[in-house]
């Protein structure tokens, strides 16, 4: 079977004929493919073909605007692509033929007929897309030629091919990518240490190009002037080729097998990772809350994974400022687009922690980095230790205090200058400018031991932490115990003659005592001298020796640390005197001989009393004897038991003890409130009158006395001596022993009753001596016996109380005025030291806090109101302390119905709120306050503040109509205003091709407004710019710009629909047709009469052309543009053709960046002006690069030989018409319609 024999399928083969050959198989094996899955296949494959053929034909008839695909650029689109598809689909059947496949394989004759179906199709189908072009590319739709019948047209066509060209030049723009450049595009800040050497690197990415130049600002913070900089961008630093490792692992293939580190987290790098597409433990990077970067990492912190058209190169910087970019240039001249609100400001790092050594002459001198001997420093003292930090305000520093088994901690918040009034004339934010603060840090010693105050950390307000270390960011304390000393004397120390006695001082102190204690005391005598003494004391119980009666007061120790005196803080020292003896001798007669004698005997000093004497018989051995007597008289009865002469010799007394005193001795006490006088209860008998004679002896004197004394019982009132009256404050002790008593008759009877023994005590009450605290406690120093009975006063008002203990104290919570008003003791009442006597209690004042009245805050009834700030704007309020640092004040805030409470800390006496910046009202309620004394006062102070959100503005709806030239702003583009109303928008117009501005500012007093500038004349025809440049709502805040808003519209004006003669004389150009020119936008609306006959006609191109085929008479009537729209009654329209005019525009390409001057470029006309001519902008689209015209223009009313065009729109430029004053080229025919449109 021959090969171009078709093969009918057919659901049984018939038999073979014998000798018959059997077809071949098919190129594809059927057990891959059956036949009829071949046939399918195939079948469907062109039926997809062919469908996608006819839908990107007749999708531009569908759809208005269709999207592009890879296929749309072979549509069928001219005769060109008609016989393409023609062929292409013979020679697909052609080509399937040979894979022998049954009912697919066609003869050539069956080819043949399926090309002219083919063609007739695809012809179809072009003469459906566009029947104007394919009836006029046959020449069969022009008007009629004046010298003859239309088909005549051939001739005329065949002969104007010979004909020079009349449009000739295309001028060429091409739009360069888009060049930026970023700088620091993380938005961190950096900080430089002050004593930094290494130079600080700020990342700039630029995009789509190098850069040749580079110009940018350097603002000083301090002064706020700038400086320009330029550097060209070989000069500038560059990444290095292995970037910097990050400090956290980010999957570096440095690390070796094994186990990996633990990362590090770094927050910074991990923002790096963030913004390359790596997540670092599933957390999101707050920027706000990053510390600066140092220029060690400064190359590292940049991003990674730059696009193939970005790179990334450093400006160097060595000192704090801010820089932004001015300029950036590349080799060609062309200026690369800035970001815009970028900057980098680089402040001087935290830094500080010294402490203050000493203040001189106003200076101050820091303590050197040297190991110095600890600070001496005594339980209960405070101090104020001052050091210095610097930084950025507002600062925070942290301490430890650390002890043997104690370490505590804190931090000082609110370190910060006070606030100055805003200058808003200022050149610099004065808050990004490091300062220097003296910051006093309030120590407070209440333990004993070795303490070392260190400071840990200086943070700024951008989170950047300095650590101070070494010796002078420390200060050593060595706290020791304050000593406190008293007598252990509960009674007056008996001194005997010539003999020493020993004084007990007790010292009281926590702990050991380590140092050596001088003690001064006071030694005042029997006759009133004084004298002060001093005492060595090493350990906690000591002695004073004294050897001379009279009292001794403990006045002062002194030590490292000044002590204090307990009571007892006197003690008395009693000379103990020798006792004497006076003896008479009375004889003993009985029976009218001397049998003996009485030895009667009156001593002095303390009984009980030992007498000794020896008995001698005259040529006998002594002997001795003794007795003892336990009253101030006695007798011996000297009987011998022999006869003969004696002889008595009575001895030197012997030392009496004073211990172990008879029981039955009367004793008493004289107190300072008992008087000085003794009362001694006597009851006499006998004949009166009788007469007392008694002895009262104390010290080392004696006084014999005989009063008068009446029988029965009564008082004998014996007067103190004056050595121990009340008035003179001494003490000892008086002995009164009665001697004898004579009755009437003159006999006389020796009295020997035990002696009345008088302790006399004269120590009155001492003064009170208090301290101030919160719990105020009045040191009472009391003498006397106990209990005592004190009363006090404040006010009118009297409280007693009874204490045990000689150095008690009274414990008083109110404020006021305390006095001692009366002392007793066990005994009686005392005296009140008189400078001693009152106790005020003034407490320690309360904090206070204001809010200063700066700025914008006012006082508005009983709070005080800020007058509003625009979101995002930051503000501050000054708040004065008056009390002891620290402070913190606690305030509740409120804002959109949320309360929280909050604590602003301040180490200095001026404390700054940084106000909120979110949109709504806020409320600061400060209700409490603490300081260094209070740990909480309440306080009363009402802050309100609004904060308006920025009004914002964009087109909701852009213009879609045209104006007409000379016509006002007029459009129906929407433009909505988000904010409170009324608004103050400023638009500004920009005419096409030229960088000149109008600017307008309208008054809106609603959300929504169509753009209507009555006031603003469309002068000039093109593409005009109407751009919202700034709107300010009531509140007075500026706007805000979103990513989502349109700030541009453009307003395309036309030409007022205008028809305009190619020919302006009545006689038409040679062998030419009648033509005309339509101004303004397509499409037109023509109303005309020829031959008397009225037409209208809607043209879509800008040529109207009627042939004159016959004498007559053409005259327009009007025109007008879509809608009837810019309509225009045209007079005395007649017009004749001439020699066509040619144009000629200039060769050449211009290449553009966004935001260069738009190009310039000539069209050069020949013939007779007024010139008039259209010209196109093409574009390639698609993925074939297919030309496409996306813009035409006509221009009208040429004097000139020569026209410039300014564009900055990318593409091909052409002229595709041209007139004169008399003709136009090429005549307005249905050929070239396709072209004009």
């Amino acid at each position: 079977m021959s090969a171009n024999t078709p093969i009918r399928p057919s659901p049984i083969a018939p038999p073979q004929a014998p000798g018959t050959r059997p077809p071949p198989p098919p190129v594809i094996p059927t057990s891959y493919l059956s036949i009829s899955e071949q046939r399918i296949f195939f079948a469907a494959l062109f039926g997809f073909i062919e469908i996608s053929k006819l839908w990107d034909t007749f999708a531009p008839l569908i759809l208005t605007d269709p999207e592009p695909t890879w296929s749309s650029s072979l549509r069928i689109q001219g005769p060109i692509s008609v016989i393409g598809w023609s062929a292409a689909e013979i020679l697909g059947i052609w080509a399937v033929s040979f894979l022998r496949i049954p009912s697919l394989s066609p003869s050539y004759k069956q080819l043949g007929m399926l090309a002219i179906g083919s063609l007739t199709v695809n012809w179809l189908s072009w003469l459906l897309l566009d029947p104007s072009r394919v009836l006029v590319g046959l020449n069969v739709l022009s008007p009629a030629a004046l010298g003859g019948e239309w088909y005549w047209n051939w001739y005329y066509r065949v002969k104007g091919w010979s004909e020079p060209s009349h449009l000739e030049g295309v001028h060429k723009i091409r739009l360069l990518p888009f060049s930026t450049a970023t700088l620091n595009p993380l938005s961190l800040t950096y900080c430089i240490p002050p004593d930094n050497s290494q130079p600080l690197y700020i990342p700039v990415i630029f995009n789509n190009s190098i850069p040749d130049e580079v110009s940018y600002f350097i603002r000083s913070l301090e002064d706020g002037q700038a400086t320009v900089e330029k550097v060209s961008g070989s000069a500038m630093k560059r990444s290095p080729s292995r970037p910097p490792r990050l400090r956290i692992t980010d999957g570096d293939d440095d690390v070796e097998d094994g186990d990996p580190e633990e990362p590090d987290t770094d927050p910074l790098s991990a923002l790096v990772l963030q913004t390359s597409g790596k997540s670092v433990h599933g957390e999101e990077v707050d920027i706000s809350r990053l510390p600066s970067v140092k220029p060690v990492d400064s190359m590292a912190l940049v991003p990674r994974n730059l696009a193939s058209s970005q790179n990334i190169l450093f400006i160097t910087v060595n000192k704090p400022s801010v820089v932004t970019l001015k300029s950036v240039v590349d080799k060609r001249g062309d200026r690369f687009h800035i970001t815009p609100h970028r900057e980098a400001v680089i402040i001087e790092c935290p830094t500080g922690g010294k402490f203050v050594d000493e203040e001189r002459a106003g200076k101050l001198i820091l303590k050197e980095d040297k190991a110095q001997s600890a600070e001496l420093r005594c339980v209960g003292d405070e101090e104020v230790a001052k050091f210095q930090a610097r930084g950025v305000g507002p600062l925070k520093v942290g301490w430890k205090k650390k002890s043997k088994d104690k370490v505590d901690s804190g931090l000082i918040e609110g370190i910060e200058e006070d606030l100055e009034p805003i200058d808003k004339l200022a050149l610099a934010r004065r808050d990004r400018v490091s300062k220097t603060h003296t910051v006093p840090l309030r120590v407070s010693h209440s333990r004993p031991g070795t303490y070392t105050l260190s400071l840990t950390s200086v943070t700024d307000a951008l989170h950047n932490t300095y650590n101070p270390s070494g010796h002078s960011a420390e200060k050593v304390y060595s706290v020791i115990a304050r000593p406190s000393i008293r007598f252990d004397c509960s009674a007056p120390v008996q001194l005997l003659l010539n003999q020493k006695a020993s004084l007990p001082v007790d010292v009281s102190v926590e702990g050991p005592l380590e140092q050596e204690l001088e003690v001064t005391y006071q030694y005042k005598s029997l006759t009133g001298e004084t004298s002060t003494k001093k005492l060595k004391v090493t350990k906690k119980r000591a002695d004073i020796v004294v050897s001379e009666p009279g009292t001794y007061t403990l006045l002062d120790v002194e030590g490292p640390c000044s002590g204090g005196i307990l009571e007892s803080s006197t003690c008395t020292v009693q000379l103990v005197p020798l006792p004497t003896m006076d003896m008479s001798v009375t004889t003993l007669h009985e029976c009218a001989m001397d049998v003996g004698a009485t030895a009667a005997f009156d001593f002095t000093g303390s009984p009980p009393f030992r007498l000794e004497y020896t008995e001698q018989r005259k040529g006998g051995r002594a002997r001795t004897l003794g007795e003892t007597f336990n009253s101030h008289q006695g007798a011996i009865v000297l009987r011998p038991e022999h006869e003969g002469e004696y002889t008595y010799t009575v001895h030197p007394l012997a030392n009496v003890d004073l211990v172990g005193s008879l029981a039955n001795t009367r004793r008493q006490t004289l107190y300072a409130c008992s008087g000085d006088v003794v009362d001694v209860d006597v009851d006499a008998r006998g004949i009166a009158p009788l007469k007392l004679a008694y002895l009262k002896s104390w010290g080392t004197r004696s006084e014999n006395i005989t009063i008068d004394l009446p029988s029965g019982r009564s008082k004998v009132t014996v007067p103190v001596p004056s050595e121990l009256a009340a008035n003179s404050g001494a003490s000892g002790k008086l002995s009164i022993a009665l001697l004898s008593i004579e009755d009437g008759n003159g006999c006389v009877r020796k009295i020997s009753t035990p002696a009345v023994e008088v302790d006399i005590k004269r120590q009155k009450s001492q003064k009170v001596v208090v301290t101030e605290g919160e719990v105020a406690r009045a040191q009472l120093r009391l003498t006397g016996e106990a209990p005592w009975e004190v009363t006090y006063a404040s006010g009118n008002t009297e409280k007693k109380i009874t204490v045990r203990d000689p150095n008690n104290h009274l414990s008083f919570s109110d404020k006021g005025i305390y006095r001692l008003v009366k002392v007793k003791d066990a005994q009686c009442e005392g005296d009140i030291f008189t400078a001693d006597s009152t106790f005020e209690i003034d407490f320690k004042p309360r904090p206070i806090v204001t809010l200063q009245e700066l700025g914008a805050i006012s006082r508005q009834g009983s709070g005080y109101k800020h007058k509003g700030l625009c979101a995002g704007q930051e503000d501050q309020a000054a708040l004065r302390f008056t009390g002891q640092a620290p402070f913190e004040l606690g305030y509740r805030y409120t804002a959109d119905g949320r309360t929280s409470k909050h604590i602003l800390k301040s180490a200095q006496e001026t404390g700054i709120l940084h106000l909120a910046t979110e949109p709504g009202h806020h409320r600061y309620d400060f209700m409490t306050l603490a300081d260094g004394n209070y740990p909480q006062t309440d306080v009363s102070i009402v802050l309100e503040h609004d904060v308006h959100s920025r009004p914002s503005v964009s087109f909701t709806k852009h213009n879609s109509r045209p104006i007409c030239l000379d016509s006002p702003l007029s459009s129906d583009a929407k433009i909505h205003l988000k904010g409170v109303a009324p608004f103050k928008l400023s638009l500004a117009v920009r005419k096409p091709a030229s960088t000149s501005v109008t600017t307008h500012q309208v008054t809106v007093n609603s959300h929504d407004w169509t753009l209507d500038l009555l006031e603003h004349e469309m002068k000039e025809i093109g593409r005009h710019e109407v751009m919202i440049t700034r709107v300010e709502d009531q509140s007075g805040c500026e706007q805000v710009v979103n990513d989502e808003d349109e700030l541009r519209t453009t307003v395309e004006v036309v030409e007022s629909a205008r028809i305009v003669a190619v020919d302006e004389r009545r006689d038409l150009c040679v062998g030419d047709s009648l033509d005309f020119l339509l101004q303004g936008k397509a499409p037109w609306t023509i109303e005309y009469e020829w031959l008397g006959k009225k037409h209208k006609v809607t043209s879509s191109a800008s040529q109207f052309t009627r042939r004159a085929e016959k004498k007559g008479v053409f005259e327009v009537k009007s025109v007008a543009l879509k809608d009837n729209q810019c309509k225009r009654q045209v007079t005395d329209m007649i017009r004749t053709v001439h020699p066509l005019p040619s144009a000629k525009i200039t060769e050449g390409e211009d290449s553009l960046r966004e935001g260069d001057e738009p190009a310039a470029f000539q069209v050069h006309f020949t013939g007779t002006a007024p010139y008039s001519f259209t010209y196109t902008r093409s574009e390639d689209v698609g993925v074939t690069a297919r030309s496409k015209v996306v813009e035409t223009q006509t221009i009208a009313d040429i004097w000139e030989s020569s026209y410039t065009i300014s564009s900055s729109l990318p593409g091909d430029y052409a002229v595709t018409s041209v007139s004169d004053k008399y003709c136009r080229y090429p005549p307005i025919t249905r050929t070239n319609k396709r072209m004009i449109e």
